[in-house]
């Protein structure tokens, strides 16, 4: 469990900086809502100690980050932590 939340805490992390960093106002409210998914996945982990509490969230995240890509640098890191995430979470997406 240790390992999965260090991940999504690397992927929360690359959100933040996306947020902060930005040019695009468009893609703000992408990253509010990865923020708040990446928030809702921390509990669902902490109550529960298993990935397969948070398989819905990472089924229906891993299809927004193939629709709605962040541009740059920034979109580059959202989306090699967040491979890194689902990778360690043994959820198959």
């Amino acid at each position: 469990m240790d390992n999965i939340l260090r991940k999504l805490t690397g992927y929360t992390f690359a959100l933040r900086d996306a947020l902060e960093r930005t040019n695009e106002s468009s893609e703000r409210p992408k990253i509010t809502r990865h923020l708040a998914a990446a928030a809702e996945m921390y509990a669902l982990l902490y109550m529960h100690q298993t990935s397969e509490a948070i398989a819905h969230i990472v089924e229906a995240e891993n299809r927004v980050h193939g629709w709605s890509n962040l541009s740059g640098d920034n979109g580059e890191k959202v989306a090699k932590k967040w491979a890194e995430f689902i990778d360690v979470a043994g959820i198959e997406p």
